[in-house]
Parts: structure tokens; C-alpha cells; sequence
């Protein structure tokens, strides 16, 4: 009986062949050659054990032919060997145990998918040369190198030229966007393993792949990316957040401070006792904030008059500058109405968490010019952070202030949705007053009409009895002379016969 048959041959660029499995039931390493004269004749085992020791992982890659025509590239994005070697169990191993179902028909597969050669249709000599087309090399995926290709085009530099301004950290040239974009197209480590790994003509590799050839030669392009979205992306929201932060302060301090609100609240308390008397809302020392609004739910028995058209009417008969607070306030309360300071807070502790991330980067990165270029930047920013956080604590007793004032709850209160509804409020004040202008137009316009109407009534009606009296002694002529023409005698009256 002879030995196990001997292993495949191991392919191609997975490294060296693993060691064969040793024989089942046999264990450690096989004894020494027996010395001459000796004889030599296998020895079969007795026992056989039933188990079987787990086998190392393997994949094979089955042998192809080599065309004999130069073929058309399938870009496909390969795995690394270290990926199919650390991944037991993964499909392509199962894949390489498999035999062919389907043989491929590599000649008909060369026929179709072989580069043409270019021809000339006017050939003035059998032995002019033909210009050879330029190859280009790919190494990343179609649609990952055209998304890079289109990125690149917004620039319109060379390559080389955008790497340098990479690695001087030229924010200004490069631009927010375009640094967003050049963040989400970094280049992955698969990818940067295959374009150094890369041997060949370098000149032939396509524009994306050469970007990333420079791109990964910049000691931590990543972190210097990273840094410049940082500078352009704080600017801007440290200063939005401080002006943020400035309106809640003068909305708070102006809505705390507002005289002539606590005046209007003592006319809507005033109206609300004496509406209420002798029920269980009445009697009442003060109301909630938010009970503003519902001024607008009591219709009053005129149409489309609510108790907070008349409240709003009447002060504006007698005494306007009461209602001075919706104009101070409405702006204030505008600027922070699509605003949260729970949002605020967040992004304010993201903005952080990012600074630190980057900070730490910056210790551990191995090029001196970027810790000595960025020292200062990350100090500044740690600072203006610290400074924003006091500006969001003194806003933060601010709103506790503003819950004690008009007795809320301080554990249930947020200070966005008191100021929204107070905001809300405010609207339906200005449109209450409009709503009256309008209606005391519309009446002054019916009145004026009906007015008109009466008067354009008494005309006719005096027009027409001058029209019957008038008609009515012509008839009465006529009639008299129609008799006499007639031969008809008249007949005598009273005052004629006395004069006889």
C-alpha cells in the first residue's frame, strides 16, 4: 500500500505552501532513516482512530490558461490574501472546495472579450508602423474612480498641486466643500496596499489611481484633512453658537424685564376673576404663561370675536403702550424660534469630542511639523470651547431664573418651548389687532354704504311723488277739454252759482 498522494502545487502570491497534514492517527514528527542494511519496509498501523485533526486554512486558486491575445480588464475589487487567510469559514474557501459544474470555454471567452486592434482604412504602406493606443491601468473600482475623477475636475490643477496644498493645510484655496468631499473619497487600506504594492508603469495608471499615488505619499493626510475641515467648520459654529447663545440671554432678560407684559397679564387676570366668579377658576392669584393662547378659544357673541380680540381692542382705545412687549420681544424670540439649546448642547459637545480626537492625533503623529504647526490652533479652540460652555451654563440659570419668575416647574421646564409659546402668543396679539383694524374697516365701509343707501332711497321715493302729483293735474286738463271738444256741458260748482 503507498503513501498519501503528494499535495497540490500551492499558487502564485498567497506565500510559501503550508506543511501537509500529518497522517491520520500519527503524531509528531516521522522518525529518523534507519541506518544501512536495514530493512525499510513500511510499516502499516493497527488502529485507525475515527477523528480527524482540524486542517489549517487553505484556498486554492484553480489554474487558468494564458490567452494568447491581450484581453479586456474585468475591474473587479480583489481581496487581500491576509482578509481570506484571517477569515476561516468564508465563502471563498468554500468556493475553492467546489469543482467545476460548468467548464469555461476560454477560447470563445478570448474571441469575444479580446482588445480589437486598430486598423487604418486608407493603409499607404503595409510597412508603416500602427499607433499603438495608450493603455490605462486600474486598480480601484469603475464607479469608485470615476466619483474620484469627477471630485478632481473641480479643481482643475494637477495633481501634484492639490497634494501640496494638502500638505500645507491651505484651507482657503481648497474650500469647505471641497474638503468634505475629499474626506468622504479617502482612499481605504485595501486601496493603498494595492497602489503601493504597484510595480508597474506608473505613467499608465489612471488619474485616480495617481491622485492617491500622491496623495498617500503626504505623512498623515488623513489627520491633515481632518484639521482643516476642523479650522473652516469651528469658525462658524463657535460663532453661531455665541450669537445663539446671545439671543436666549436677551430673550430671558427682556421677557423677565418687560413692564408692560406684567401690565397686560393684570388686565387678562382682571377680565379672567370677573368671568370666572363663583366657579372653580375664578378667585384666582396669577395663571400659567402658556394660558395666553387659549384667550382665543372664549368666543365672544359677536361673530369671529374672541375674548383676546376685545382684551387687544381696548388697549388699543386706552392705553397702546401696553402692548409695547410683543414688539420688543417678537424679533428675540424669531432669531431662536427653529432653535434648541438641547441641540446646541449636543453639537457643542460633538465639536468637542472632535477636537479632542484630533488633539490626541496630533501628539501621536510622527510628523513634528504638524504638532508644531497646530499647537496653537487646538489651544485656541480649547479655549473658545471653554468659553462657549460658561456662556451656555449662565443661559442655563438664565431659564431657571425664568421658571421661578412665572412659577413653573423647574424640574419639567424647557425654556424652548415656554419661549415658543409665549412667541406664539405674541402672533396671535398682532393678528388679533389686524383682525380688529380689518373688521372696524369693513363696518365703517357698511355703514357708509347703508348710509348711501337711505339717503339714495329718500331721493327716489321724493322723486317719484313729485313725478304722480305733476302727472296727475295734466291728466285732470286734458280730461275737461276732451268734453268740451265733445259737446259736453260742464257741469256748475257751488262757488259758481253763488257769483250768479
Amino acid at each position: 500500500m503507498g503513501g498519501p498522494p503528494p499535495p497540490p502545487p500551492h499558487p502564485p502570491g498567497l506565500g510559501g505552501p503550508p506543511p501537509p497534514p500529518p497522517l491520520p492517527g500519527i503524531g509528531g514528527p516521522p522518525p529518523p532513516p534507519p541506518p544501512p542494511g536495514v530493512n525499510t519496509a513500511p510499516i502499516m498501523p493497527s488502529v485507525v482512530p475515527t477523528y480527524q485533526m482540524a486542517a489549517p486554512i487553505s484556498i486554492i486558486v484553480v489554474p487558468t490558461p494564458t490567452p494568447s491575445k491581450k484581453m479586456k480588464i474585468y475591474n473587479w475589487t480583489k481581496i487581500q490574501d491576509r482578509t481570506l487567510r484571517t477569515s476561516a469559514g468564508n465563502v471563498w474557501e468554500k468556493v475553492s472546495a467546489l469543482s467545476d459544474r460548468i467548464h469555461p470555454d476560454f477560447h470563445a471567452v478570448e474571441e469575444m472579450f479580446s482588445q480589437k486592434t486598430v486598423s487604418h482604412a486608407n493603409d499607404m504602406s503595409d510597412s508603416a508602423p500602427m499607433k499603438k493606443k495608450s493603455e490605462v491601468i486600474s486598480l480601484l473600482d469603475s464607479k469608485r474612480s470615476m466619483n474620484i475623477n469627477i471630485f478632481l475636475k473641480q479643481f482643475k490643477r494637477a495633481n501634484s498641486e492639490i497634494a501640496s496644498l494638502i500638505s500645507a493645510g491651505d484651507t482657503q484655496q481648497l474650500g469647505q466643500e471641497k474638503l468634505v468631499l475629499l474626506q468622504k473619497i479617502m482612499p481605504q487600506p485595501d486601496e493603498v496596499e494595492a497602489i503601493s504594492r504597484f510595480e508597474g508603469d506608473e505613467t499608465k495608471l489612471g488619474n485616480a489611481e495617481q491622485f492617491f499615488k500622491e496623495l498617500i505619499k503626504i505623512g498623515d493626510y488623513k489627520l491633515r484633512v481632518n484639521i482643516m475641515i476642523l479650522n473652516k467648520d469651528f469658525v462658524s459654529t463657535a460663532a453661531e453658537m455665541r450669537a445663539t447663545l446671545n439671543d436666549y440671554k436677551s430673550a430671558i432678560e427682556t421677557t423677565i424685564s418687560s413692564i408692560s407684559l406684567e401690565q397686560f397679564l393684570r388686565l387678562v387676570l382682571r377680565i379672567g376673576n370677573f368671568m370666572n366668579k363663583g366657579r372653580y377658576a375664578g378667585n384666582a392669584a396669577g395663571f400659567r404663561l402658556c394660558s395666553l393662547c387659549k384667550l382665543t378659544d372664549t368666543k365672544s357673541n359677536r361673530s369671529r370675536v374672541t375674548l383676546l380680540h376685545y382684551i387687544v381692542e381696548e388697549v388699543y382705545k386706552q392705553d397702546e403702550a401696553m402692548l409695547t412687549f410683543v414688539e420688543k420681544l417678537q424679533p428675540l424670540l424669531l432669531s431662536i424660534s427653529r432653535k434648541s439649546l438641547d441641540n446646541l448642547e449636543s453639537e457643542l459637545n460633538v465639536t468637542k469630542g472632535n477636537v479632542s480626537t484630533i488633539s490626541k492625533a496630533i501628539k501621536q503623529s510622527k510628523e513634528e511639523l504638524i504638532k508644531e504647526k497646530y499647537k496653537d490652533f487646538i489651544a485656541d479652540v480649547t479655549n473658545q470651547l471653554k468659553d462657549i460652555y460658561h456662556q451656555l451654563d449662565e443661559v442655563k440659570n438664565q431659564s431657571k431664573k425664568l421658571a421661578k419668575f412665572f412659577c413653573e416647574d423647574e424640574k419639567t421646564f424647557s425654556v424652548d418651548e415656554f419661549l415658543l409659546e409665549l412667541l406664539a402668543f405674541l402672533e396671535k396679539c398682532e393678528q388679533a389687532h389686524t383682525d380688529n383694524v380689518r373688521r372696524k374697516e369693513l363696518e365703517e365701509k357698511n355703514a357708509k354704504r347703508k348710509r348711501e343707501r337711505e339717503e339714495a332711497s329718500k331721493k327716489k321715493t321724493a322723486k317719484k311723488q313729485s313725478k304722480r302729483e305733476s302727472e296727475g293735474e295734466v291728466d285732470l286738463v286734458e280730461m275737461l277739454l276732451g268734453e268740451i271738444k265733445n259737446g259736453k256741458t260742464l257741469r256748475r260748482t257751488r262757488r259758481t252759482e253763488r257769483a250768479n
